[in-house]
């Protein structure tokens, strides 16, 4: 593929902007387009790159982004419903903070939510001429452009190297798989985000829908839901800030470096269960209560709104908190200390699979995703291939307990 002639400006490289009610996106894509009636798959590779920056943006898709040793990028979807653009684009002396735009979204007794606005420090893109390979619907450069209909679930294979992955969706589903190293972005409007062995540095946000961290080694997450829950299972976290309006938050068999580790959630509640030599820290507003649970003698202090415990002796601090919610303080893995009293329900439905009936996006009219422009329904929408993981994330979207 030929670069596109012109100017490569900061803003397309970097630059987010809002779309319809609040969604994060870089730029304003796509033109209006017809339905895909039938399926074939096609395969489109652009290969030479270093280090390259990759990025998709469509509406309705379910997006698996993967890694290998090839320096190449290979794209695989239903036909029709995406180009592939490869240009060569200088990236300046310095790279501002991107700006996260507000996001806003109605609540479930019909109040508004508002994500604010945020900036996020991309680091690991460096100045100097960058390959850039964009995924987007087709005909998406056209002044008066609108998202496609929906395009299937679509793959795509990133070099190792690559130093930005992102991808934005209106509706659908992004799973990151095995990138480490770089910076990863990732949004959606309604439905879910899924994280499986990635670390490095990155950027979620899930309006309407879940987010699943497993077995992640991570140097900087943010991370934030309007309305749905955030599971982490067996992470390690050198600096974390996740936070949640209406759903809540279980950080489960993980572990912390020193450095910044925060979790709130203004109306779920907030679970943290971890190993090693840490100092953990909850605390509510009135609207909730905090429960300790540990199993090997730690010094915990307990206060109407406040508790502290100290693990091994105390290391990184990690704060937990929440407005109306509860906040669950553990050591280890929740599924390891048995028999739990009633009080412990509403994390462990969230760690086995299953979503509170009261909490986050699930009492939002029972969550159901727009599906503004596409006459076939997505039905694979929370279907992923088998692999380690896959039933429990699915089960979270769709509400239900994994088989046992």
């Amino acid at each position: 593929m030929h670069a596109r002639s012109g100017r490569a400006t900061l803003e397309r490289v970097h630059a987010f902007r809002p779309f319809a009610l609040g969604g994060v996106l870089w730029v304003a894509l796509g033109a209006a387009l017809p339905s895909v009636a039938a399926a074939r798959t096609e395969a489109t590779s652009i290969d030479g790159l270093s280090a390259p920056i990759v990025r998709v943006n469509l509406e309705q898709a379910n997006v698996t982004i993967r890694t290998w040793s090839r320096a190449e990028v290979k794209v695989e979807g239903d036909a029709g419903t995406f180009v592939v653009l490869h240009e060569i684009r200088r990236i300046p002396e310095y790279l501002p903070p991107a700006p996260i735009a507000p996001a806003v979204t109605q609540g479930p007794e019909g109040n508004t939510i508002t994500l604010p606005a945020e900036s996020f420090v991309i680091a690991t893109v460096h100045p100097g001429p960058r390959d850039f390979v964009e995924i987007n619907a087709p005909g998406s450069d056209q002044p008066a452009a609108a998202f496609a209909a929906f395009a299937g679930p679509m793959t795509v294979t990133v070099p190792s190297d690559s130093v930005l992955v992102a991808a934005h969706l209106v509706n659908g589903s992004i799973d990151i798989d095995n990138y480490h190293g770089g910076t990863f972005i990732a949004t959606v409007r309604a439905g879910q985000v899924s994280l499986d062995d990635v670390g490095g540095d990155g950027f979620v946000q899930v309006i309407r829908g879940p987010l699943v961290v497993t077995n992640s080694n991570l140097n900087r997450l943010r991370a934030r839901t309007a309305l749905g829950n955030m599971l982490f299972r067996r992470c390690r976290s050198r600096q974390i800030q996740a936070s949640s309006v209406d759903g809540s938050i279980v950080y489960d068999a993980g572990s912390f470096e020193p450095g910044l580790a925060r979790f709130d959630s203004a109306r779920g509640d907030v679970a943290i269960g971890a190993t090693g030599a840490l100092q953990l820290n909850g605390r509510v507003s009135g609207g909730g209560r905090i429960y300790t649970l540990f199993d090997r003698g730690e010094r915990v202090e307990t206060g109407s709104y406040e508790a502290k415990a100290q693990l091994d002796g105390g290391g990184p601090v990690v704060n937990a908190s929440s407005t109306a919610g509860n906040v669950y303080l553990y050591d280890g893995s929740l599924r390891a200390h048995g028999r739990l009293s009633p009080e412990w329900r509403a994390p462990r439905q969230i760690l086995n699979g299953r979503d509170v009936p009261e909490a986050g996006y699930e009492r939002f009219h029972g969550y159901a995703p727009a599906r503004p422009h596409a006459r076939r329904r997505p039905a694979g929408f929370a279907r992923k291939p088998s692999r380690q993981g896959a039933r429990a994330r699915n089960a979270v979207l769709r509400g239900h307990a994994p088989a046992r």
